[in-house]
Parts: C-alpha cells; sequence; structure tokens
C-alpha cells in the first residue's frame, strides 16, 4: 500500500512539474481520471477505506487548458481532497486505465 501512495505522490509532483514546464499544457499526454470519493486513511497513511469510485467524463481523458487547475491542484484541488476525496489521473501518468484497476491496486477488489 505505501508504494502505492508513493506512486500517487511521485504522479502528482510529475504532473505538476509537466503542467509548470509546459507552456499550454498540450505537451503532456491526454489520460483519464478516476474520482475516489470518501476515502478513509488509518494511522500510518494507508488508505482502508472508500465509499466510490467514478470514472470521471467516462474514462475519458478531459480537456488539458482546464483540468488540472481544477482537479488537481489550487482551491478547487485542496477542497476536494480535504473533503476525503482524491482525483487519480490515470495511464499513461500512472499504472491504472479505471476504477476497476485502481481499486482492485488499492483495496485488492
Amino acid at each position: 500500500m505505501t508504494r502505492v501512495l508513493l506512486v500517487l505522490a511521485t504522479a502528482a509532483v510529475m504532473v505538476g512539474a509537466l503542467a509548470a514546464a509546459a507552456p499550454a499544457q498540450q505537451e503532456l499526454p491526454r489520460h483519464p481520471h478516476m474520482f475516489v470519493l470518501g476515502v478513509e486513511f488509518d494511522e500510518t497513511g494507508e488508505p482502508v477505506a472508500y465509499r466510490r469510485c467514478i470514472d470521471l467524463a467516462a474514462n475519458q481523458a478531459l480537456p488539458l487548458n482546464a483540468h488540472h487547475a481544477n482537479l488537481h491542484f489550487g482551491r478547487a484541488g485542496e477542497a476536494v481532497f480535504q473533503g476525503g476525496n482524491v482525483v487519480v489521473p490515470g495511464a499513461p501518468l500512472t499504472e491504472w486505465r479505471n476504477c476497476e484497476e485502481l481499486i482492485a491496486a488499492f483495496f485488492g477488489e
């Protein structure tokens, strides 16, 4: 589980660095997103439960010119996370293509 969290953190940093370096964000590869609702963590930071996972936009890539500011970063991204929710980028930025793969990696379902 710690490895999965490390991969997520690394992916978030990588996406942030790429977005900052790319003047028009068009250089980022198009990728889907999974919206995991109600994530609960234990005292060590490991995810132990979730309420629901949604493949955003029917698992299609969102327009690059808007989604990073609204899903991952800034006030909106912070509010999403503080509410116990996580927006996870999909392949090719991470190893998961959809909620089924993501949840299996976290919870073995």
